[in-house]
């Protein structure tokens, strides 16, 4: 058991806290030397913010004094603010409330310099706008006018392309292209000129084509044919019938020229004794005429047909005459097909009576040749049965109206083929014998290669039924001197 009285002896442990609290108070005390180094050794203190003394406003001003409001802030007052809503009414192109917005800046600064600026380009920009609008409602109004009037002319232009009229429906496409510019981007009138301008151009051709073979035969002194041709030539372009008519023309005048004999005013005999028909033998002074010195030709009347559609001869067994008969006289013709030819030749049918006076002259001959039939007797003036008879090696028919066997049979006026070879009608009407009520019969002269020398007589008179044709009957035409 230990003295409490003896003294004890110092333990370790107290000695190394000892030595450990120190050795931290050093530490601490080192730490805060380093930090006081890195601060600069001299701090400025800012100097104290004064207030300025703010003058104290009396709650009662003096008479006639007011009190005066601080001026706000330019940030403050709503300015820009305008401004802004100014600009974006502007790209909105609200020009009421770009004005109003204008106006209200205006009141907050009156005095801005950029206020002026705003004001002439909201102008410029309304004005622009205003006028951007009436061209837009313009443009409708053009396009609805278009599309009316382009509506009316699409029928126009169809009726003109089934009638070949390309000129004018040319004419009227450009004419609304011009009036309308628009129109040319529609597909229906892009469609309408590329098929009107392919159809002109083609039709064109042709055209030209035909009237260029109608001149070759013009030259060539084929004037019926010549005639036919350019009238074929007017199927593909009818528009361009006064350039045709004019060719015609030509044609025709020289026709007469080449073709035609002229008669002149002479006092002449016609008529017999001989027979009730024929009477009385008596003088006649007609008006100068012309008249065809051959009779129509199968060629002749083959260009005819050809240039209006007019049905052939049936004998002819198509739309061209039989093969080498091209020269022979045209037969199995009524009156009216006689007709209808010498009104598309220009001409007409010689009366009786002046076929008589072309074929007679001014003295009392029997036959165009002469008061005698014959003079030897193997020689013959016309075409008639006698000439048959005597060549019985040859078959009975037409011969080519300038054969030259017959040229002896040529009239005082220079007409040939006018005794033999076919009858030929005439304009001048006879009352038909013993048909009631008769019809209106026609007088045929001349006589035929089926008909003895009597028929062949100038003042011989032959009434027929128009409606009928024969293999011996045919025509030669007149005209009129102008």
């Amino acid at each position: 058991m230990n003295d409490p009285a003896v003294a004890r002896k110092p333990q370790g442990w107290p000695l190394f806290a000892i030595a450990l609290l120190v050795a931290l108070l050093a530490g601490f005390l080192f730490l805060r030397w380093r930090k006081r180094e890195d601060v600069p050794s001299v701090v400025k203190e800012s100097p104290p913010i004064s207030t300025p003394a703010v003058p104290e406003i009396s709650k009662n001003p003096a008479p006639g004094e007011s009190f005066a409001k601080p001026a706000p802030h330019p940030a403050e007052d709503g300015f820009d603010q305008k401004i802004a809503q100014l600009h974006k009414a502007v790209e909105a192109k609200n020009w009421v409330e770009a004005a109003s917005a204008l106006e209200a800046a205006r009141t907050l600064r009156p005095a801005d310099p950029s206020l002026a600026e705003l004001e002439k380009a909201l102008a410029e920009g309304k004005t622009k706008d205003d006028a951007e609008r009436a061209e837009a409602a313009k443009q409708i109004e053009v396009k609805k006018a278009q599309d009316l009037a382009w509506g009316a002319l699409r029928e126009k232009i169809e009726s003109l392309r089934i009638t070949d009229f390309w000129d004018e429906a040319l004419g009227l496409l450009e004419k609304i292209a011009k009036e309308y510019p628009g129109v040319v981007r529609d597909a229906e009138y892009g469609l309408a000129l590329r098929q009107i301008s392919t159809y002109q151009k083609e039709s064109d051709g042709f055209f030209k084509k035909d009237l260029a073979e109608a001149q070759k035969l013009f030259a060539d002194g084929h004037y019926a044919q010549a005639i036919a041709k350019a009238e074929n030539a007017l199927t593909y372009y009818p528009e361009r019938k006064p350039q045709v008519l004019e060719f015609q023309e030509r044609a025709r005048n020289l026709q007469m020229e080449k073709s035609m004999i002229r008669v002149h005013s002479k006092t002449c005999w016609i008529g017999s004794e001989d027979r009730e028909d024929e009477k009385p033998l008596r003088q006649v002074k007609l008006p100068p005429f012309l008249i065809d010195t051959y009779l129509v030709t199968n060629e002749d009347y083959s260009a005819f047909t050809a240039a209006t559609g007019y049905p052939p001869p049936p004998h002819w067994g198509g739309r061209k005459p039989p093969k080498n008969r091209e020269r022979h006289p045209v037969t199995f013709v009524t009156w009216e097909d006689a007709s209808q030819y010498a009104k598309w030749a220009g001409k007409r049918l010689p009366t009786a009576e002046e076929w008589e006076v072309a074929a007679r002259g001014p003295d009392k001959r029997q036959f165009p040749w002469g008061n005698t039939f014959q003079e030897k007797e193997d020689q013959f003036f016309a075409n008639c049965l006698e000439h048959w008879q005597f060549n019985k090696s040859l078959a009975p028919g037409t011969t080519p109206v300038d054969q030259k066997d017959f040229d002896g049979g040529v009239s005082p006026f220079g007409v040939y083929g006018m005794s033999g070879n076919v009858w030929e009608w005439t304009s001048t009407a006879a009352p038909a014998k013993g048909v009631k009520p008769p019809p209106e019969f026609r007088i045929l002269k001349g006589g035929s290669f089926m008909t003895p020398q009597r028929a062949l007589r100038c003042a011989n008179v032959f009434a027929d039924d128009p409606r009928l044709p024969h293999p011996d009957v045919g025509f030669r035409c007149a005209r009129d001197l102008k």
